[in-house]
């Protein structure tokens, strides 16, 4: 037991040892571990950084942080940074210069050439002191080694501490010390494989690139060769019995056997100098050309330069007759889309003469020819033009006599067959005739006999009513409804198959000695031959009339439409057939304006109606022109005061022969040729200036104008903008004029009227409702209109002598006012009694010869003294 007892207390003193001899023992074997990981990758890393990326895990296995640099000597002999695995200095570190690494630890050890362990308070001592200067984080501590090849410090490697509970201890130097000195030994060594793989990289390019040129200059060889056997080829070509086309197909296999020549092309000028042909022209975008006029294009600019051109990335490179290449802007207007991405050509030459041009182009690599090629493409051209014009001889030759031959073998068949040829060839002509006949005289759509076939049909008729005045003959002209609307509606399409519906339906009902023709658009036109009496013409005239009202199923539409027919009998008092027509037309016209779908015979009062028509319309551009208008004003009373609050201005055309005319009387005429326009921009200005004249009047300065204007000013958005414009510039108090409309200004386009009316309101005009009562007016324009007057139509007010309804209705209108915004203005008042009833009903306002007739107001500073005077 005792003996036991002592092994083990023996035991127990030598165990704390043997614990130590594991632990250095365990250092040891790292320390050997990690060396040999270093000098392994001494012997296997062939550049520096992948040997410092290798480095960390070396720096990781032994030492107590993985934060560390190396800073080595560079070629002028200053320190610079070799490798940083420091993510807190890293970019820092990058950046330092000589005069940086000076100022620092890693500065000091290498000055001092001896190993340097620092603590973070003892840094901060060394830069109070200013040996070092503060740079980047500061550290927990740090250890820096100096790196020696012999006797000589190349560098230094420093770790880093950042752990509070992390400090270097003596081994740790020494540790480092030792990785050190095989430090510098495998950066030798790496360096040195370095070198010599970067050595032997560089004698493998230029061996490379002098295998390249090898190859290049064989290449070259190799494509003379090509191009010295592709150009005797060429030579031989033009002695061969093969045709034109194939000539022409195996001269573009000799050419692409030397030039990249997948597009090529021969242009060939005509006699005239005026023309380029295309004999052949292989091309991947476009088919071949037809003949052409000269132009603006590359083959163009080959001819005009009379020089081998390179065009590529938008310029041209000419090579001149001495050799040498220049180079233009490519100026030609031609579409940068369509030009390939390099083009080579050159003229073909005979002679001195250029006869044509040999092109090849490229869409796809813009380097696929070069300056070398210009002599090239020279050379080649010389001996294809030669060739072109030994080739054209010879088929010129051949041509001859095999069309000598030709015509030796072919006279006696020909002599034998002539008479059979003659009359085919007479057959053919009358059919090509009666063809060019039948479309000169017909439609083309409706197949139906022209305009010009009609009047020639026609003047027939009445030349034959010369010599037989007996015989009867009506012309029948037939406008269709909708038709624009179809057209413009279903398309083009669509318009057409209704004409041809209707075509079809017209001719069933006709005779067949009847002609109908189609005029063009929509017209169409009737000649009815032999007839027993005027009964004949209405009955087709109905019959047409049934015919066009019937449904059309066009395109999955039911559509309708109506005939207006104007009937014009045919007679002597026609001298050909432009009148009859015209006659014809003018009656359509009448029935159109007396409701459609319905036929009207032509009269001589329509005659008379068109001239004066005519003639009012050329009269009112000369009114127009001249200014033969004047404005005639009538008060707008009060007639609960008995005084002017206004005056409505009332157009008069003072005409040079008839006098005064109302607008009754010409009106209408301006609506229709749309000259209304030009007359109310005069009459607004006129009112303008004699609102402006009664600005320093005492008695007017307050009084309203109210103007009649038509209903275009407010469907039309740019006349709109016109008026407000014209009032703009024209006056300053636009809330004096009053703008009168009637209803007719809101029955197609009340929306779009609606819309004018509100943009007139906030201008800051007045606006009145003209002639209510006169039709159907509606109360939808007491409320949804912005009017601040509803005028009562003379013809209504008129009608309160005898119907005691209408009465109720003004005071009906009256009380509405108030509610609605509105002021009701009598118009047409006549009578004391018609005044009274007014009055009673509570109409506010009033007009009318019993208060005051219409009068002109003389064009002069002053005053119309005769004017009752008008209430502010």
């Amino acid at each position: 037991m005792e003996v036991k007892a002592k092994n083990d207390i023996q035991a127990a003193r030598q165990l704390p040892k043997l614990k130590s001899l594991l632990k250095k023992y365990r250092q040891i074997k790292t320390m050997q571990s990690g060396l040999l990981q270093l000098s392994e990758l001494a012997s296997t890393v062939t550049d520096m950084a992948s040997f410092y990326r290798a480095l960390e895990s070396v720096i990781k296995m032994l030492l107590v942080t993985d934060s560390f640099h190396i800073v080595l000597l560079n070629r002028s002999r200053q320190l610079s940074l070799a490798y940083s695995h420091n993510s807190k200095e890293e970019q820092l570190l990058a950046h330092f210069d000589i005069n940086h690494w000076q100022h620092t630890l890693t500065g000091l050890v290498f000055e001092e050439s001896e190993s340097f362990h620092c603590s973070s308070a003892e840094r901060m001592a060394l830069v109070r002191t200013e040996k070092i200067a503060f740079h980047g984080s500061p550290c927990v501590d740090w250890l820096g080694v100096p790196l020696k090849r012999g006797y000589q410090t190349i560098g230094v490697i420093a770790l880093q501490s950042y752990d509070k509970k992390l400090f270097f201890d003596d081994r740790d130097c020494q540790l480092l010390e030792f990785i050190a000195e095989h430090l510098v030994t495998a950066i030798d060594r790496v360096r040195s494989r370095e070198l010599l793989e970067k050595n032997i990289r560089q004698r493998t390019q230029k061996l490379t690139a002098t295998n390249v040129k090898l190859q290049q200059e064989i290449a070259e060889r190799q494509k003379a060769v090509k191009m010295h056997k592709a150009l005797l080829a060429i030579s031989e070509l033009s002695s061969s019995s093969k045709d034109i086309n194939s000539f022409y197909e195996i001269l573009h296999g000799e050419v692409n056997s030397f030039l990249p020549a997948k597009n090529l092309y021969i242009a060939l000028i005509s006699d005239d100098d005026t023309e380029l042909s295309f004999p052949y022209y292989q091309d991947e975008k476009v088919s071949s050309p037809q003949p052409r006029k000269f132009a603006n294009g590359l083959t163009e600019l080959a001819i005009k330069t009379g020089l081998p051109l390179l065009i590529v990335d938008e310029n041209v490179y000419i090579l001149s007759a001495q050799g040498k290449v220049t180079k233009q802007k490519f100026s030609l207007n031609y579409p940068t889309k369509q030009l390939p991405k390099a083009w080579l050509g050159a003229p073909l030459i005979e002679n001195g003469k250029i006869i044509g041009v040999l092109a090849i182009q490229h869409y796809q690599d813009e380097h696929a020819y070069q300056y070398c090629d210009l002599e090239l493409i020279r050379f080649v051209s010389q001996h294809i033009a030669s060739a072109i014009i030994r080739k054209k001889a010879q088929e010129a030759v051949q041509q001859s006599h095999e069309q000598l031959e030709k015509i030796v073998n072919q006279r006696t068949q020909e002599l034998q067959a002539t008479n059979l040829n003659l009359r085919m060839q007479i057959e053919e002509r009358q059919k090509a005739e009666k063809q060019l006949y039948f479309e000169a005289n017909h439609d083309a759509l409706t197949k139906l006999p022209n305009r010009a076939m009609f009047s020639d049909r026609l003047a027939y008729a009445l030349s034959h009513l010369k010599r037989h005045p007996k015989n009867r003959s009506a012309v029948l002209f037939i406008d269709l409804d909708r038709f624009k609307v179809i057209n413009d509606t279903l398309g083009h399409h669509a318009g057409d198959e209704f004409l041809i519906e209707i075509a079809a339906r017209l001719s069933d009902c006709v005779r067949d000695n009847d002609i109908l023709a189609r005029l063009g658009g929509d017209e169409f036109v009737i000649l009815l031959d032999s007839l027993q009496s005027q009964d004949d013409v209405e009955e087709v005239a109905s019959r047409i009339i049934s015919a066009i009202e019937k449904p059309f199923e066009l395109d999955g539409h039911t559509l309708y439409s109506n005939a207006s027919i104007g009937i014009a009998l045919c007679g002597q008092q026609y001298n050909d057939s432009n009148e009859i027509l015209r006659d014809a037309d003018a009656a359509m016209y009448q029935a159109k304006s007396l409701g459609r779908g319905r036929y009207v015979f032509f009269d001589e009062s329509m005659r008379e109606q068109l001239i004066a028509s005519m003639t009012l319309e050329q009269e009112l551009r000369i009114a127009i022109k001249e200014k033969q208008f004047e404005l005639h004003y009538q008060q707008i009373s009060d007639l609960e005061f008995s005084n002017t609050i206004g005056f409505e201005a009332l157009l008069r055309w003072q005409h040079p022969s008839k006098g005064l005319l109302t607008p009754s009387e010409f009106l209408f005429m301006a609506e229709e040729t749309g000259m209304i326009l030009d007359i109310e921009t005069w009459v607004i200005e006129e009112v303008c200036l004699q609102l402006k004249s009664w600005q320093t009047s005492e008695d007017y300065q307050h009084a309203f104008i109210g103007i009649n204007l038509s209903g275009r000013h407010l469907t039309q958005a740019n006349q709109l903008a016109h008026l407000i414009d014209l009032i703009k510039v024209n006056t300053v108090e636009p809330e004096r004029l009053i703008l009168e409309f009637n209803e007719s200004a809101f029955s197609q386009h009340a929306e779009l009227a609606l819309k004018g009316l509100r943009k007139l309101k906030e201008f800051g005009v007045k606006l009145a409702l003209d002639d209510y009562g006169a039709g159907l007016s509606s109360l939808n324009f007491l409320h949804s209109y912005p009017f601040e007057f509803i005028k009562l139509d003379r013809s209504f007010i008129r009608s309160l002598n005898s119907n005691n309804d209408n009465i109720s209705l003004v005071k009906a209108l009256h009380e509405l006012g108030s509610k609605f915004g509105y002021r009701l203005v009598a118009e047409g008042i006549e009578s004391q009694d018609m005044l009274d009833k007014l009055q009673k009903v509570g109409c506010e306002f009033g007009q009318g010869y019993h208060i005051s007739r219409p009068e002109k107001i003389a064009k002069s500073p002053e005053i119309n003294q005769d004017l009752p005077k008008a209430r502010a």
